[in-house]
Formats: structure tokens, sequence, C-alpha cells
């Protein structure tokens, strides 16, 4: 079975990879370097952290990222 965390790597252009659950942005790595590579590297080992998340842990994690953004959502329509 896939992973549902997917990086979007750092570069030259954004020092800050960014860690997705589900396609949605989860965390951005925010660490004191202006080298891609260090954020890159970070991400990859927080993936590896989240995903050695028990199926309950899962689930809060999904429950909440997804509370936040039928938030976002109705917030959006208002506007």
């Amino acid at each position: 079975m896939g992973s549902s965390y997917t990086v979007t790597e750092s570069d030259e252009t954004a020092y800050g990879s960014l860690i997705l659950l589900h396609g949605k942005v989860l965390l951005i790595t925010g660490i004191s370097s202006d080298h891609p590579t260090e954020h890159n590297r970070l991400a990859r080992l927080m993936v590896g952290v989240l995903e050695r998340l028990t199926p309950t842990e899962q689930a809060e994690l999904d429950r909440i990222v997804g509370a936040h953004e039928d938030r976002w959502s109705q917030e959006a329509r208002k506007q």
C-alpha cells in the first residue's frame, strides 16, 4: 500500500519542503538553513515518523486535517 504522505522538495527558489497528507499541505519544514538539501532530508525523516503512527493516531490526524479543510472551505465560500 502506498503512503498517504508525499513531499514537495525544496529547491533553490524555495527554502522549505512541504509534507502533504492526501495531497493537502500538512507541514512545512522551517529550519534555519538556506540550503534545500537539509529541508528535504528533514521532510523525509518526518514522513518516516508520520508513517509509523498507529491507526488510531492516523485517524485523529485525518480528523484534525479534515476539520481544518472543511472550515477553510466554508470561510472561502463566504468571501
